[in-house]
């Protein structure tokens, strides 16, 4: 009787250590810390072992990537940039997570602004994150809003691209100055080949 006494225990310890496990890693407010804590180490690939696989982000208004390796991308970029989010609160409501942050990386802080904050909604289902958004704080935009424009960058040289005035004032001294090599080399041209009027 006592060896049957102490089998059960064990199979019910087991259960309960199993039931546990499995609820600490569908846990949505932990899988949220983790995928945070990865990211902010700079673990691109831990970080995207929390998303689902079709995975969708909007990181701010009109930028969504889709996908893991669009996300990787994404991800990739914010560890370049030494970048940081610290969750505050956050509220479980069936799959659907909502967390307070605060997000900073270098690009920021050279610019002037220190952090950024706002509201992040996450949809965690099956023990992946399938959806998030971050939707800044008021006081965020404002700042946000008061940086200038980023330059657009050619892809072959990283340099700014021409307004379409400076284009246009640019083509027109590449005509002058052929039209004045003409003028200048034509006469020379001729003697040497021979040709005469």
């Amino acid at each position: 009787m006592k060896r049957l006494l102490i089998g059960m225990t064990v199979v019910v310890s087991i259960l309960t250590l199993t039931v546990a496990l499995y609820a600490q890693e569908t846990d949505p407010v932990t899988i949220v810390n983790d995928w945070t804590a990865a990211l902010n180490a700079g673990d691109v690939d831990a970080a995207l072992s929390y998303l689902g696989d079709d995975v969708q982000i909007t990181p701010s208004p009109g930028m969504t990537f889709t996908g893991k390796e669009e996300v990787r991308g994404w991800y990739e970029g914010l560890v370049a940039a030494n970048s940081q989010n610290t969750l505050g609160d956050c509220t479980v409501d069936g799959e659907n997570v909502t967390c307070d942050l605060v997000f900073t990386n270098d690009d920021f802080q050279a610019a002037g602004i220190a952090s950024v904050d706002g509201e992040l909604v996450l949809v965690v289902r099956d023990g992946k994150i399938r959806t998030y958004t971050f939707n800044l704080s008021p006081e965020s935009l404002a700042a946000l809003s008061q940086l200038p424009p980023p330059p657009q960058a050619l892809a072959e040289t990283g340099g700014r691209s021409l307004s379409p005035s400076h284009l246009l004032m640019a083509l027109g001294g590449l005509v002058i100055t052929c039209a004045l090599l003409i003028r200048v080399l034509a006469p020379g041209v001729k003697r040497l080949s021979g040709i005469s009027r």
